[in-house]
């Protein structure tokens, strides 16, 4: 990986500062120029508060936020800038983890498209046959087939992350 090309990298924060460090990392872009992306998967809930309901935006994967960047910016972010994250780690060649950007560039695309919709496991699912969808709303979104209770999912894997799956009719699915 060339030091040059930039790359969704996965980083874990502190309990519950997921928002806030994301707002610290987009602080930064504007306020220093910085050349980077960031990305927090949320969905919004309703809370019950002492006397009235309130509809409040939640990480959807809890620690978790991805930044795309250099290595070198990475790098920095956590060390000269300050940003209290902690970034993942490739089991096997134990440099930085990085999320292949088709896998992000899906994963975005469900999570922007219904987040409620889309459920995670982690990545000790049963490996499936390739398949694209090629109808519907995630069309295009290339995953692996799952079955359980009759129902058929498309999950995206998240290369050493996790999993997500969404429902998807069979014949909306082409094996690849």
């Amino acid at each position: 990986m060339a030091d040059i090309q930039k790359n969704w990298f996965a980083a874990r924060t502190r309990d519950k500062q997921e928002l806030s460090q994301r707002d610290y990392l987009q602080k930064l872009k504007d306020e220093q120029k910085l050349d980077l992306d960031c990305y927090l998967p949320t969905q919004t809930v309703v809370r019950q508060l002492k006397y009235r309901k309130k509809r409040v935006e939640v990480p959807a994967i809890r620690n978790l936020l991805f930044i795309r960047s250099t290595k070198e910016l990475a790098c920095d972010l956590a060390n000269s800038y300050g940003a209290r994250i902690f970034y993942m780690r490739d089991l096997q060649t134990h440099s930085l983890l990085v999320v292949p950007d088709k896998q992000m560039a899906d994963f975005q695309f469900i999570m922007n498209l219904d987040p409620t919709a889309v459920t995670f496991d982690d990545v000790t699912l049963a490996v499936g046959d390739r398949v694209q969808v090629i109808k519907g709303d995630f069309s295009g979104v290339e995953g692996e087939v799952l079955t359980r209770d009759a129902a058929t999912y498309v999950v995206l894997r998240l290369t050493g992350l996790f999993a997500a799956k969404v429902q998807v009719p069979k014949s909306y699915l082409k094996k690849l």
